[in-house]
């Protein structure tokens, strides 16, 4: 059974920390803080990774989530589930999860284009909302 609950303020402490990582690496990239800049960034570390992966998906993760609330309205939401637990962001008009942290880490691993892909996550957000 799947649960969702807003975010603890720990939760947020952190995203607010793992934010500031985040706009190192789009400074350390010379990315500017867009939607399809997270792509382009993750794009420049497939060919130069010299910022840790660890740091790549929650600092990329968190601004990206916020990037898409702070245009299109939502939440940061806690999901668990059978598998574990994982930071969201939900949609308000009906309560649509985006994987925001995952979408980051696919991309890290797959050979697309990050920097094209990100505004159809978005796109999906927004559709029906």
């Amino acid at each position: 059974m799947k649960s969702i609950t807003p975010i603890s303020e720990t939760v947020t402490r952190d995203k607010e920390q793992w934010k500031t990582v985040g706009s190192r690496i789009f400074a350390f990239y010379g990315c500017s803080e867009t939607v399809p800049e997270v792509g382009r960034c993750i794009d420049f570390w497939k060919k130069d990774r010299r910022v840790p992966e660890g740091e790549m998906i929650p600092g990329l993760g968190f601004l990206l989530g916020d990037l898409i609330l702070t245009k299109h309205g939502g939440s940061w939401v806690w999901v668990e589930d059978e598998f574990g637990q994982v930071p969201a962001i939900q949609r308000a008009s009906d309560g649509w999860i985006a994987y925001v942290l995952d979408a980051v880490s696919k991309r890290l691993r797959d050979d697309a284009s990050a920097e094209r892909e990100f505004p159809t996550l978005v796109d999906s957000y927004v559709q029906l909302s």
